[in-house]
């Protein structure tokens, strides 16, 4: 009888995903928090008052541009969300929106704006006439959003 040697790359194998995964499946850090005037996020359904401090009143406005917005239309374009931000007090050329068409021509689901004020980000989402209003740190580029679209 002819022993073969068992090739023990497998067993190794198998030990380096185990090890791997147990490092994927580890807490990571805590997320980072927005700044403490500010509300991290605040989601208002179309139509009724946003309950926000005096001293918030640049996230105010803007969730009351956004609010007036999707109560005309749920689904708005790229010129809609910039005008929305103009009501707000934002200055047209430092708003950057996403894209209100798919690839392959198709609407999207949300569309979002954002602009730099103070150090941070506003940004702003209608979604099926839902108004979220978050403010998140500026990139290291000095925009809110990743890539040009201003």
């Amino acid at each position: 009888m002819i022993h073969a040697r068992r090739n023990r790359l497998p067993l190794l194998i198998v030990t380096v995903l185990t090890v791997g995964a147990a490092g994927l499946l580890a807490p990571g850090a805590a997320p980072a928090k927005a700044p403490a005037s500010v509300p991290a996020a605040l989601v208002i359904p179309a139509g009724e008052d946003a309950a926000v401090p005096a001293e918030q009143e640049e996230v105010a406005d803007l969730a009351s541009a956004l609010q007036a917005l999707a109560a005309d239309d749920p689904s708005p374009d790229q010129a809609m969300m910039r005008q929305a931000f103009a009501t707000a007090g934002f200055a047209g050329e430092s708003v950057e929106v996403s894209l209100d068409i798919t690839p392959t021509g198709l609407a999207v689901d949300s569309i979002r704006g954002a602009a730099v004020r103070d150090g941070s980000c506003l940004f702003g989402e209608v979604r099926e006439g839902q108004v979220a209003v978050t403010v998140l740190p500026v990139l290291a580029a000095g925009n809110c959003f990743v890539g040009d679209q201003r």
